[in-house]
């Protein structure tokens, strides 16, 4: 039986089917869109024109003039006394939205102008993304033919097409590197604007505060300078002579986290001011109200004169309303209200509502309502109508905030078909390769790592009956015709990988009484199977989730220090045994200093979660870094390679040193910005020349060369890896955070003598076990990696993804290379880890730690064990989550907490599936010659 055949292939294939399930799981959990064209349709458009037999008059246009002033990522607590002096003292009101999630731009751009919630998923399609909406405050406006003209981020022309009468967008607007010129280019269209005054409605949507949050965090001081540039820019507004009539609203899209991104939940993502601004100014209130960014939809609307969007769910913000008379804003409130109660009805059921207590409360405010207008049109202001006003708007108010949250909380809808589709294919796919792995024997008698045609067929001819018969009964809903038959291949391949782990299961549970008793082919360990498990079970915890990086700290430590002491503990007893329990306390000591290397490197890795409080020191810490890491890439090189690498080190450095992040020459600022893109397309002829340098000495033709007969003979596979970590780590580099740069080869070497402590607790065992060893190795390098990438600073939390490595020598937005990029530089310590394992897999000898070579070589595994181990526990535990997301689907921090955990794990197996993807190329190609 041959147990050492190549699995790459099957591995792959089982990969594959494992994204195509998670593919089918988020479109099933996380809807295109939540609301349903046929229900909006049947809600009455038209404002309401009577109220118990008095006829209404829509209020009109409360302002000639009004400006939407956008302040990307402008937090709550940005604007202030000191920072932004003129907006915040001439402000008329203060006031707080919170934001739903997820924060970012152009779901909160959906919000605004429709006031209803944006689908989770919409923080995937926010990177040109080209949807367009259907119905919006826009829409209203344009079919009113008022003027509506735009100034900034381009997301807005992409989701208003034709909406706008005129429009300035950026052209790059997710080109983080533009600071001030995309923001003067909205300040020159505002100027001109403002000489035209032809126009209803004024966007500008200013960038460059987002950007520098991006690139330099919240604390840099050019946050500050960019606050007071668009005080200046409201200032300009404020003081124009030409508005004798304006409201100017003063907000953010979302916030911004503590280290200048956002995505996520905290409030300093979620809370953004208020600011507004008029002629006739209010005393303002006492506090800062809170409202939602909905409720800007239905309040604007009111003020244009328009109808309210037909997807509305927000309610009125009371402070907007001052400059209506009692009339007009007590009909603002009964139209708001009278919006919410028809979706209710279509929503919920004319009966439901009807039994509601909120249907109470709009029959009492309606009844006040038409009490008031009696005497106001009488022209009676007594009292006794304020007392009515306060009665009726109450009510009005608690109805429209009850309503909304009904309906926010209804808009949570879940394709179960598409659900368990993709759960099955992911769960069937993660045991199906586990089983494969853990019991060699089965996988020869049922054939799992192979094709079986017949069963296919079989397969297939269920899927089409199971398909039909999902569509008649409406499990599974497809939007087009070809979509139908495409779901037919995911449906029979899940069948055909369940029927075969079901088969399996089976067998395993058969008593041996029927057949023969069945072996794990590889040792499971206790104490790795509980650190696993451990971290498996705590993804059904939201804290365990949020504080993610504490797991790994310390499941990762604590593996590493016991299997250390067990090792030292069998070879002081080996030892001790052979010398009869003489000089205990010297061998106790040769053993401890044989060891020392690992204790150290717990040490470092202990340090490694303060590498934040090492800013005063980066300059040195990075020289340092660049240095330790050229030495542990020259084991890897051969004299050509080294200096080539030792070239791109000195350049990124500089490279650092030219952008003022590091100590550096001083040089003036016109002759820095000269040689910036000179500087880096050196690096890139010094990484290109360490690739070809690596692959030349591969080929088959060159690999004789005499030049290099100082180098020991290996395999093309084997260099053409090594070349390939060696230029993807002096990429790394150059992407990596200052601080960061030193977990490159700090990575290296924890990798490396951890190794070198599982051939240790191998051979220290009585029977050694090169199975073990490998199962130790493949373990210990997930744990290390995971350690490595919460190191970087990487969270569960969108917002802590750092986007400014994707534009490092980019001189435009480009979606490729950024999303490349930032992958990288994320997911370095993933990639690199995996890279490293099969690299040292294929590098090692048994010799080296004392056993006879073996029969076939300790290398071979590579391919037929590390590889498919590998990819089974990278899946297993999605697989796992993807369960528990359905568990949870319902949870309060469904959207905050495990829903951005799932997108993650999503984007982990992505980046693992290509990584493999790649390698099993590698494989395919060259393996012949290892």
């Amino acid at each position: 039986m041959e147990h050492h055949k190549s699995r790459m292939g099957y591995t792959l294939c089982m990969l594959t089917l494992f994204m195509c399930g998670a593919v089918l799981f988020l479109i099933g959990f996380f809807p295109a869109s939540y609301s349903a064209s046929e229900e909006e349709k049947s809600i009455p458009n038209d404002r309401p024109t009577t109220l118990h037999g008095i006829k209404l008059e829509p209020p009109p246009p409360s302002y000639d003039s009004l400006i939407l002033f956008l302040v990307d990522a402008l937090r709550e607590d940005f604007p202030s006394a000191t920072s932004m002096p003129v907006a915040f003292s001439r402000a008329c009101e203060k006031l707080t939205l919170h934001v739903d999630i997820p924060t970012v731009t152009m779901p909160r751009l959906k919000s605004i102008t429709t006031g209803t919630l944006s689908n989770f998923i919409d923080i995937a399609l926010n990177v040109g993304h080209t949807e367009q909406l259907e119905d919006s405050l826009l829409h209203r406006l344009k079919q009113r033919n008022r003027v509506v003209s735009f100034a900034g981020d381009h997301t807005w022309v992409n989701l208003f097409p034709s909406e706008f009468t005129r429009h300035a967008e950026n052209n790059d607007s997710f080109f983080v590197n533009d600071f001030y010129e995309g923001d003067r280019n909205v300040t020159k269209v505002l100027e001109s604007e403002l000489e035209m005054n032809d126009w209803s409605l004024l966007i500008l949507h200013y960038l460059g505060l987002d950007h520098i949050g991006h690139v330099e965090g919240n604390e840099s001081p050019k946050v500050q300078h960019k606050l007071k540039e668009m005080d200046e820019a409201v200032q300009k507004i404020l003081d124009h002579r030409n508005f004798p009539n304006y409201l100017v609203l003063l907000t953010g899209d979302h916030g911004m986290a503590d280290g200048g991104g956002h995505g996520g939940n905290t409030p300093a993502e979620t809370l953004v001011p208020l600011y507004l601004y008029s002629k006739n100014c209010s005393k303002p209130s006492s506090g800062s109200k809170r409202y939602n960014q909905i409720d800007l939809a239905p309040t604007l609307a009111v003020l244009l004169s328009v109808e309210i969007p037909s997807l509305s769910i927000g309610c009125l913000i009371p402070e907007m309303l001052q400059s209506l008379s009692l009339e007009h804003e007590m009909y603002a409130y009964f139209y708001n209200a009278h919006h919410l109660l028809n979706k209710a009805r279509v929503k919920f059921g004319h009966e439901i509502v009807r039994r509601s207590d909120y249907y109470t409360w709009y029959q009492n405010a309606t009844l006040l309502h038409r009490q008031l207008l009696l005497p106001l049109r009488d022209g009676d202001g007594s009292g006794t109508s304020q007392v009515l006003y306060q009665n009726a708007k109450l009510n009005y108010i608690r109805l429209a905030r009850e309503i909304s949250g009904l309906l926010s909380e209804s808009l949570v809808k879940f394709d179960y078909g598409f659900i368990v589709l993709g759960l099955s294919l992911t769960t069937a796919t993660s045991l199906h390769i586990v089983l494969s792995v853990l019991f060699l024997d089965i996988t020869d008698q049922l054939k799992l790592d192979s094709l079986k045609a017949g069963q296919l067929l079989v397969c297939m001819a269920m899927a089409a009956v199971l398909n039909v018969a999902s569509h008649i009964f409406d499990i599974i809903f497809t939007s087009s015709m070809i979509y139908s038959i495409l779901i037919v291949v995911p449906l029979a391949l899940s069948i055909y990988i369940t029927f075969d782990v079901a088969q399996a299961l089976l067998k395993i549970a058969l008593p041996p009484l029927y057949t023969r008793r069945l072996r794990l082919s590889i040792p499971l360990p206790l104490p790795l199977l509980i650190c696993f498990a451990i971290r498996t079970f705590t993804l059904g915890s939201s804290s365990f989730i949020e504080f993610e990086y504490k797991t790994w700290y310390y499941l990762g430590n604590t593996l590493i220090l016991f299997t250390a002491l067990r090792t030292l503990r069998r070879r002081i007893t080996k030892a001790n045994v052979e010398l009869d329990g003489r000089h205990l306390h010297k061998i106790a000591y040769a053993c401890l200093w044989q060891q020392r290397k690992i204790f150290v490197v717990l040490i470092l890795l202990t340090l490694m979660r303060y590498l934040h409080r090492f800013h005063d020191i980066r300059s040195t810490l990075m020289l340092f870094s660049l240095m330790l890491l050229w030495a542990r890439l020259r084991k890897f090189s051969q004299l050509p390679q080294s200096i080539a690498s030792g070239a791109a080190f000195i350049v990124v450095y500089c490279y650092r040193g030219l952008n003022g992040q590091v100590q550096f020459f001083e040089l003036p600022p016109y002759l820095t910005s000269r040689i910036m893109v000179p500087t880096l397309v050196l690096f890139w002829c010094c990484l290109a020349l360490v690739l070809v340098l690596g692959y030349r000495a591969a080929l088959p033709q060159t690999r004789l060369d005499k030049r290099f007969d100082e180098m020991p003979p290996k395999s093309a596979l084997l260099q053409l890896l090594q070349a390939n970590l060696t230029s993807s780590l002096l990429l790394v580099a150059l992407l990596q955070k200052v601080q960061n740069v030193i977990l490159l080869p700090t990575l290296l070497i924890a990798l490396d003598e951890t190794y070198k402590l599982c051939d240790a607790f191998g051979t220290s065992a009585r029977k050694f076990s090169v199975r073990l060893v490998h199962v130790y190795k493949i373990i210990m390098t997930i744990f290390v990696a995971r350690m490595f990438y919460f190191y970087q600073g990487n969270s569960n939390s969108l917002s802590t993804i750092d986007l400014t490595p994707g534009y490092i020598g980019q001189t435009s937005y480009n979606p490729a290379i950024v999303a490349l990029f930032v992958t990288l530089n994320t997911y370095s310590a993933e990639i690199h880890s995996f890279l490293y394992l099969i690299v040292h897999t294929l590098r090692s000898d048994l010799r080296s730690v004392g056993i006879m070579q073996l029969q076939p070589p300790y290398s071979i595994a590579a391919d037929s064990l590390v590889a498919p181990l590998y990819a089974s526990l990278v899946m297993l535990p999605a697989a796992f989550y993807l369960c528990l997301m359905v568990g949870f689907r319902y949870h309060l921090f469904i959207y905050s907490v495990f829903s951005p955990k799932v997108l993650y794990d999503c984007y982990t197996v992505l980046v693992f599936y290509f990584v493999f993807l790649i390698t099993s190329l590698y494989f395919k190609l060259f393996k012949h010659d290892a």
